[in-house]
């Protein structure tokens, strides 16, 4: 062996050991990937350090691609998870043509990848987790909430959905939401309360329950989720009227007491497939409390408003029966009146303290 080809070997190892020193230097990087929502453009770019390439190409799943390439100019492996294949890695280089060492780095990048696609895999399990873990820390807090608002006996349902409205998106994951309440003794002027604190016009209230995801929630009478708006022939033949940020993923539950439909929450985001079967059972859970806070609170105005009624009955028989005494004969046509409108009054104030759903009312009975 002459001194040229010792030269030469020697070269060699050290460009061998300076290539693997490097590589071996940022081996790191690649795990840090991991926590990035998107690890592949930064896979893309270590890998192509490495192995020295023009374009470098990372499939996942492997699908039914070849794992080899008979091109000079190309080169082929497999992304491993232990023995399982869960992708390839295709590396394009011009110059200089692959060799051993490029074969065997990328047996080793197919292992390094696969490591950190499982490590990403899992740590966005865990943000899920960890996500849905404080949606329903939060949602405890909120129903609280609820609770205390229920058993302070607020006599005014207008201002309560205000309330409520304006913290279920946070309780749910949810950017933005909608409350539609239907008037027990007025259907035909529903209200629609929002997020932001404003209330809609009553032609927007109106239209949502009638063309609207909230409408065809109370059609349906059951919550439902679309994952996709501009996938779904549900929701793209609904009438609505958003102009920045536009829905992706809404879902949506009715409010009942017993057979009665008292309105329907929705939540909405921009972003698309957001909520799943966790979250809407979760909105499902918050529109029971909301339904009963809402139901409670008309009911607190509806029993105010008769005994006020019933007070001014009696003031009228009182007058009458006065009058009566001192001879009037005309009074007791009053009376009279008086009386059928008092029975009027009572009829409507014991159908307003129904407050058990039918269900539980014939269950009784029996």
């Amino acid at each position: 062996m002459t001194t040229s080809d010792i030269a030469t070997q020697l070269v060699t190892a050290q460009r061998r050991a300076a290539r693997l020193r490097n590589a071996l230097m940022t081996v790191g990087a690649f795990f840090t990937t991991a926590r990035q929502s998107d690890p592949l453009p930064m896979l893309r770019d270590l890998c192509g350090e490495w192995l020295l390439a023009d374009k470098v190409d990372i499939v996942v799943p492997a699908g039914t691609g070849s794992l080899r390439s008979h091109s000079p100019t190309m080169l082929v492996g497999p992304i491993t998870i232990g023995r399982r294949v869960v992708g390839r890695i295709e590396v394009t280089r011009a110059n200089p043509p692959f060799d051993s060492d490029d074969r065997e780095l990328l047996t080793a990048l197919g292992q390094i990848v696969g490591a950190v696609l499982e490590q990403s895999s899992l740590q966005g399990q865990l943000d899920q987790y960890l996500n849905q873990a404080r949606a329903h820390a939060d949602t405890l807090d909120q129903l609280l909430h609820f609770g205390r608002l229920v058993i302070s006996a607020t006599a005014d349902p207008l201002h309560l959905g205000l309330q409520l409205a304006t913290q279920v998106p946070a309780m749910v994951g949810g950017e933005r939401a909608s409350l539609l309440l239907i008037p027990l003794d007025n259907e035909e002027t529903p209200l629609l309360i929002l997020s932001n604190g404003h209330i809609a016009t009553p032609e927007r209230a109106r239209e949502v329950r009638d063309q609207g995801f909230a409408g065809l929630v109370l059609r349906e009478g059951q919550p439902l989720i679309i994952d996709e708006t501009e996938a779904d022939r549900r929701w793209l033949s609904l009438r609505t009227h958003e102009i920045d940020a536009p829905t992706r993923c809404a879902m949506a539950a009715p409010l009942r007491w017993g057979s009665r439909l008292l309105g329907a929450i929705t939540v909405t985001t921009t972003r698309s497939r957001r909520f799943d079967s966790s979250h809407l059972n979760l909105l499902e859970l918050v529109a029971c409390h909301i339904s009963l806070a809402i139901y409670a609170a008309d009911l607190e105005v509806r029993r105010k408003r008769s005994v006020k009624h019933l007070n001014a009955i009696q003031d009228h028989i009182n007058a009458a029966l006065t009058a009566a005494r001192a001879g009037d004969l005309k009074a007791l046509d009053q009376i009279e009146a008086q009386l059928q409108d008092m029975q009027v009054a009572l009829r409507t104030l014991s159908l307003n303290v129904s407050v058990l759903p039918n269900d539980y009312e014939q269950a009784d009975e029996t």
